[in-house]
Protein backbone atom coordinates (compact mmCIF):
# COMPACT_ATOMS: atom_id res chain seq x y z
CA UNK A 1 0.00 0.00 0.00
CA UNK A 2 2.67 2.29 0.84
CA UNK A 3 4.73 1.55 -2.60
CA UNK A 4 1.05 2.34 -4.31
CA UNK A 5 0.66 5.47 -2.90
CA UNK A 6 4.05 6.87 -2.96
CA UNK A 7 4.45 6.13 -6.60
CA UNK A 8 0.76 8.08 -6.78
CA UNK A 9 2.38 10.67 -5.37
CA UNK A 10 5.61 10.67 -7.74
CA UNK A 11 3.44 10.68 -10.94
CA UNK A 12 1.11 12.93 -9.95
CA UNK A 13 3.98 15.58 -9.08
CA UNK A 14 5.38 14.29 -12.66
CA UNK A 15 2.13 14.83 -14.75
CA UNK A 16 1.73 18.72 -12.88
CA UNK A 17 4.81 19.38 -14.81
CA UNK A 18 4.17 17.95 -17.81
CA UNK A 19 3.13 21.00 -20.66
CA UNK A 20 1.25 19.18 -23.06
CA UNK A 21 -1.13 18.59 -20.21
CA UNK A 22 -0.77 22.21 -19.31
CA UNK A 23 -1.59 23.27 -23.00
CA UNK A 24 -4.42 21.03 -22.93
CA UNK A 25 -6.07 22.22 -19.82
CA UNK A 26 -5.99 25.96 -21.26
CA UNK A 27 -7.41 25.01 -24.03
CA UNK A 28 -10.18 23.51 -22.61
CA UNK A 29 -10.95 26.31 -20.49
CA UNK A 30 -10.55 29.20 -23.44
CA UNK A 31 -12.77 27.13 -25.77
CA UNK A 32 -15.37 26.30 -23.22
CA UNK A 33 -15.04 30.44 -22.22
CA UNK A 34 -15.40 30.97 -26.19
CA UNK A 35 -18.35 28.88 -26.62
CA UNK A 36 -20.40 29.66 -23.90
CA UNK A 37 -19.62 33.38 -25.20
CA UNK A 38 -20.59 33.45 -28.82
CA UNK A 39 -23.74 31.72 -28.01
CA UNK A 40 -24.89 33.93 -25.44
CA UNK A 41 -24.03 36.76 -27.92
CA UNK A 42 -25.71 34.90 -30.67
CA UNK A 43 -29.26 34.04 -28.19
CA UNK A 44 -29.20 38.14 -27.28
CA UNK A 45 -28.94 39.46 -30.73
CA UNK A 46 -30.25 37.07 -33.45
CA UNK A 47 -32.59 34.61 -31.46
CA UNK A 48 -35.41 37.27 -32.00
CA UNK A 49 -34.89 36.86 -35.73
CA UNK A 50 -34.36 33.61 -36.47
CA UNK A 51 -37.26 32.31 -34.78
CA UNK A 52 -39.88 34.45 -36.42
CA UNK A 53 -42.01 32.00 -37.62
CA UNK A 54 -43.67 31.40 -40.88
CA UNK A 55 -45.59 34.74 -42.33
CA UNK A 56 -49.29 34.46 -41.05
CA UNK A 57 -48.93 32.37 -37.86
CA UNK A 58 -48.10 33.03 -34.65
CA UNK A 59 -44.60 33.15 -33.28
CA UNK A 60 -43.30 30.51 -31.42
CA UNK A 61 -43.10 30.94 -27.85
CA UNK A 62 -40.38 32.31 -26.42
CA UNK A 63 -40.37 29.87 -23.49
CA UNK A 64 -39.63 27.36 -26.44
CA UNK A 65 -36.96 29.48 -27.60
CA UNK A 66 -34.87 29.85 -24.37
CA UNK A 67 -35.05 26.00 -23.57
CA UNK A 68 -33.76 25.27 -26.99
CA UNK A 69 -31.48 27.73 -26.81
CA UNK A 70 -30.29 26.35 -23.42
CA UNK A 71 -30.00 23.02 -25.37
CA UNK A 72 -28.03 23.90 -27.72
CA UNK A 73 -25.64 25.48 -25.32
CA UNK A 74 -25.62 21.91 -23.25
CA UNK A 75 -25.18 20.19 -26.76
CA UNK A 76 -22.35 22.26 -27.32
CA UNK A 77 -20.40 22.16 -23.96
CA UNK A 78 -20.67 18.65 -24.13
CA UNK A 79 -18.81 18.60 -27.22
CA UNK A 80 -16.25 20.46 -25.74
CA UNK A 81 -15.75 18.60 -22.78
CA UNK A 82 -16.07 15.18 -24.44
CA UNK A 83 -12.82 16.60 -26.90
CA UNK A 84 -10.47 17.70 -24.21
CA UNK A 85 -11.43 14.63 -21.84
CA UNK A 86 -10.42 13.00 -24.99
CA UNK A 87 -7.23 14.75 -25.30
CA UNK A 88 -6.66 14.84 -21.59
CA UNK A 89 -6.44 10.86 -21.50
CA UNK A 90 -3.95 10.84 -24.42
CA UNK A 91 -2.08 13.38 -22.65
CA UNK A 92 -1.92 11.60 -19.46
CA UNK A 93 -1.62 8.03 -21.32
CA UNK A 94 1.17 9.20 -23.72
CA UNK A 95 3.53 9.95 -20.38
CA UNK A 96 2.19 8.71 -17.09
CA UNK A 97 4.47 4.91 -17.77
CA UNK A 98 6.01 5.73 -20.99
CA UNK A 99 8.60 8.02 -19.66
CA UNK A 100 9.54 6.39 -16.50
CA UNK A 101 10.06 3.17 -19.03
CA UNK A 102 12.35 4.85 -21.37
CA UNK A 103 14.55 7.19 -19.20
CA UNK A 104 15.25 4.30 -16.59
CA UNK A 105 13.38 5.80 -13.65
CA UNK A 106 11.25 2.32 -12.80
CA UNK A 107 14.46 0.91 -12.89
CA UNK A 108 15.01 2.41 -9.75
CA UNK A 109 11.36 2.54 -8.74
CA UNK A 110 11.51 -1.55 -8.46
CA UNK A 111 15.15 -1.57 -6.74
CA UNK A 112 12.92 -0.55 -4.10
CA UNK A 113 10.06 -2.62 -2.09
CA UNK A 114 7.93 -1.52 -4.96
CA UNK A 115 6.23 -4.84 -6.97
CA UNK A 116 4.81 -4.07 -10.39
CA UNK A 117 1.29 -4.13 -9.35
CA UNK A 118 1.75 -1.65 -6.60
CA UNK A 119 3.66 0.21 -9.49
CA UNK A 120 0.97 -0.03 -11.88
CA UNK A 121 -1.98 0.67 -9.22
CA UNK A 122 -0.21 4.07 -8.61
CA UNK A 123 0.19 4.92 -11.72
CA UNK A 124 -3.27 4.16 -12.46
CA UNK A 125 -5.22 6.00 -9.44
CA UNK A 126 -2.48 8.82 -10.15
CA UNK A 127 -3.89 9.33 -13.76
CA UNK A 128 -7.57 8.73 -12.97
CA UNK A 129 -7.24 11.38 -10.58
CA UNK A 130 -5.76 13.76 -12.43
CA UNK A 131 -7.83 13.04 -15.29
CA UNK A 132 -10.87 13.95 -13.01
CA UNK A 133 -9.25 17.10 -11.58
CA UNK A 134 -8.52 18.87 -14.86
CA UNK A 135 -11.98 17.81 -16.72
CA UNK A 136 -13.53 18.58 -12.99
CA UNK A 137 -12.11 22.23 -13.19
CA UNK A 138 -13.34 22.41 -16.99
CA UNK A 139 -16.98 21.72 -16.02
CA UNK A 140 -16.91 23.58 -12.88
CA UNK A 141 -15.88 26.38 -15.58
CA UNK A 142 -18.72 25.03 -17.90
CA UNK A 143 -21.15 25.44 -14.91
CA UNK A 144 -20.06 28.90 -14.47
CA UNK A 145 -20.55 29.82 -17.81
CA UNK A 146 -23.90 28.19 -17.77
CA UNK A 147 -25.18 30.90 -15.67
CA UNK A 148 -25.26 33.30 -18.50
CA UNK A 149 -28.05 31.09 -19.47
CA UNK A 150 -29.73 31.87 -16.08
CA UNK A 151 -28.22 28.38 -14.81
CA UNK A 152 -30.45 25.60 -13.85
CA UNK A 153 -28.24 23.17 -16.25
CA UNK A 154 -25.97 22.11 -13.85
CA UNK A 155 -27.29 18.50 -13.18
CA UNK A 156 -27.10 18.25 -16.95
CA UNK A 157 -23.49 18.65 -16.83
CA UNK A 158 -22.35 17.17 -14.03
CA UNK A 159 -24.16 13.81 -15.57
CA UNK A 160 -22.36 14.74 -18.68
CA UNK A 161 -18.94 15.50 -16.88
CA UNK A 162 -18.99 12.27 -15.36
CA UNK A 163 -20.26 10.32 -18.47
CA UNK A 164 -16.69 11.77 -20.59
CA UNK A 165 -14.30 11.59 -17.66
CA UNK A 166 -15.92 7.86 -17.70
CA UNK A 167 -15.29 7.79 -21.12
CA UNK A 168 -11.80 8.57 -21.12
CA UNK A 169 -10.52 6.38 -18.75
CA UNK A 170 -10.94 3.51 -20.81
CA UNK A 171 -9.16 5.47 -23.47
CA UNK A 172 -6.22 6.29 -21.36
CA UNK A 173 -5.93 2.62 -19.94
CA UNK A 174 -5.41 1.69 -23.88
CA UNK A 175 -3.08 4.38 -24.02
CA UNK A 176 -1.22 3.12 -20.95
CA UNK A 177 -0.77 -0.15 -21.99
CA UNK A 178 0.19 0.14 -25.85
CA UNK A 179 2.87 2.85 -24.59
CA UNK A 180 4.48 0.17 -22.44
CA UNK A 181 5.26 -1.74 -25.79
CA UNK A 182 6.04 0.93 -27.93
CA UNK A 183 6.33 4.52 -28.63
CA UNK A 184 3.89 6.24 -27.59
CA UNK A 185 3.29 8.66 -29.59
CA UNK A 186 2.61 5.48 -31.70
CA UNK A 187 0.00 3.83 -29.11
CA UNK A 188 -2.09 6.84 -29.08
CA UNK A 189 -2.42 6.38 -32.87
CA UNK A 190 -3.91 2.70 -32.30
CA UNK A 191 -5.61 3.72 -29.36
CA UNK A 192 -7.32 6.08 -31.87
CA UNK A 193 -8.26 3.82 -34.51
CA UNK A 194 -9.55 1.72 -32.09
CA UNK A 195 -11.65 4.30 -30.23
CA UNK A 196 -13.48 5.63 -33.49
CA UNK A 197 -13.66 1.84 -34.94
CA UNK A 198 -15.97 1.04 -31.45
CA UNK A 199 -17.73 4.33 -31.89
CA UNK A 200 -18.66 3.35 -35.53
CA UNK A 201 -19.64 0.01 -34.08
CA UNK A 202 -21.90 1.49 -31.47
CA UNK A 203 -23.40 3.78 -33.87
CA UNK A 204 -24.41 1.11 -35.71
CA UNK A 205 -25.28 -1.13 -33.06
CA UNK A 206 -27.64 1.49 -32.45
CA UNK A 207 -29.12 2.19 -35.70
CA UNK A 208 -30.15 -1.56 -36.07
CA UNK A 209 -31.42 -1.61 -32.71
CA UNK A 210 -33.76 1.59 -33.84
CA UNK A 211 -34.40 -0.74 -36.89
CA UNK A 212 -32.88 1.53 -39.23
CA UNK A 213 -30.48 -1.17 -41.53
CA UNK A 214 -33.33 -3.35 -42.33
CA UNK A 215 -34.06 -7.24 -41.03
CA UNK A 216 -31.09 -9.05 -42.18
CA UNK A 217 -30.49 -10.87 -39.10
CA UNK A 218 -26.76 -11.86 -40.73
CA UNK A 219 -26.07 -8.29 -40.53
CA UNK A 220 -27.55 -7.63 -36.96
CA UNK A 221 -26.41 -10.34 -35.40
CA UNK A 222 -23.13 -9.42 -36.32
CA UNK A 223 -23.58 -5.98 -35.29
CA UNK A 224 -24.80 -7.56 -31.85
CA UNK A 225 -21.56 -9.72 -31.56
CA UNK A 226 -19.05 -6.75 -31.95
CA UNK A 227 -21.43 -4.26 -29.86
CA UNK A 228 -20.25 -6.51 -27.08
CA UNK A 229 -16.41 -6.80 -27.60
CA UNK A 230 -15.81 -2.96 -27.24
CA UNK A 231 -16.62 -0.28 -24.66
CA UNK A 232 -19.72 1.53 -24.92
CA UNK A 233 -19.73 5.09 -24.75
CA UNK A 234 -21.44 6.43 -21.80
CA UNK A 235 -24.52 8.71 -22.06
CA UNK A 236 -27.11 11.41 -20.59
CA UNK A 237 -30.36 12.21 -22.09
CA UNK A 238 -29.19 15.75 -23.04
CA UNK A 239 -29.29 15.13 -27.27
CA UNK A 240 -32.97 13.44 -26.73
CA UNK A 241 -33.87 16.47 -24.87
CA UNK A 242 -32.40 18.99 -27.64
CA UNK A 243 -34.23 16.73 -30.49
CA UNK A 244 -37.40 17.17 -28.53
CA UNK A 245 -37.13 20.75 -28.17
CA UNK A 246 -36.17 21.29 -32.08
CA UNK A 247 -39.80 18.99 -32.80
CA UNK A 248 -42.23 20.96 -30.42
CA UNK A 249 -40.02 24.64 -31.40
CA UNK A 250 -40.76 23.64 -35.03
CA UNK A 251 -44.48 22.19 -34.82
CA UNK A 252 -47.30 24.22 -35.36
CA UNK A 253 -50.30 23.70 -33.16
CA UNK A 254 -53.48 22.02 -34.55
CA UNK A 255 -51.22 20.81 -37.62
CA UNK A 256 -49.67 17.95 -38.38
CA UNK A 257 -46.25 17.07 -37.70
CA UNK A 258 -43.36 15.17 -36.97
CA UNK A 259 -43.59 12.46 -34.69
CA UNK A 260 -41.40 13.00 -31.49
CA UNK A 261 -40.97 9.46 -30.27
CA UNK A 262 -39.84 8.92 -34.20
CA UNK A 263 -37.32 11.87 -34.04
CA UNK A 264 -35.85 10.55 -31.52
CA UNK A 265 -35.93 6.85 -32.15
CA UNK A 266 -32.08 7.00 -33.43
CA UNK A 267 -31.09 9.21 -30.77
CA UNK A 268 -28.88 6.82 -27.89
CA UNK A 269 -30.79 7.84 -25.11
CA UNK A 270 -29.26 7.72 -21.30
CA UNK A 271 -27.41 4.59 -20.50
CA UNK A 272 -28.58 1.91 -18.49
CA UNK A 273 -27.85 -0.12 -15.89
CA UNK A 274 -25.85 -2.83 -18.09
CA UNK A 275 -23.94 -0.05 -19.61
CA UNK A 276 -22.76 1.19 -16.55
CA UNK A 277 -21.71 -2.75 -15.84
CA UNK A 278 -20.39 -3.25 -18.95
CA UNK A 279 -17.86 0.14 -18.62
CA UNK A 280 -16.99 -0.99 -15.44
CA UNK A 281 -15.84 -4.91 -16.48
CA UNK A 282 -14.10 -3.36 -19.32
CA UNK A 283 -12.34 -0.82 -17.05
CA UNK A 284 -11.22 -3.89 -15.25
CA UNK A 285 -10.10 -5.72 -18.23
CA UNK A 286 -8.24 -2.96 -19.47
CA UNK A 287 -6.53 -1.75 -15.80
CA UNK A 288 -5.23 -5.37 -15.67
CA UNK A 289 -3.89 -4.92 -19.18
CA UNK A 290 -2.19 -2.59 -18.00
CA UNK A 291 -0.51 -4.68 -15.25
CA UNK A 292 0.03 -7.68 -17.49
CA UNK A 293 2.15 -5.19 -19.88
CA UNK A 294 3.95 -3.69 -17.26
CA UNK A 295 5.48 -6.95 -15.42
CA UNK A 296 5.87 -8.45 -18.88
CA UNK A 297 8.04 -5.44 -19.70
CA UNK A 298 11.66 -5.90 -19.16
CA UNK A 299 13.71 -2.92 -17.18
Amino acid sequence: MKGTLAVARFTLIDLSRRRILLVFAILGAVGIAGIGTILKIFSSTFAGAAFTGSPGSAPPDPAKINRFLDLMFVSDLVGALGLFALLIAFGIGMTAIYHDLESGAAVAIFSKPVSRFAFTAGKVAAAAVAMIVIVGLLSIEAMLVGLLFGGGLEQTLVAEAVAQVANALTLMLIVLALSTWMNNIVAAILAFIYNAAAGVVVALHNQSAAGNLGDNAILNGGLNVLYWLVPHQLTSDAPRELVKAEVELFSTPGQPGPDVSQAVASVPGPSDLTDILWWAFVVILFASLVYVAVRRRQV
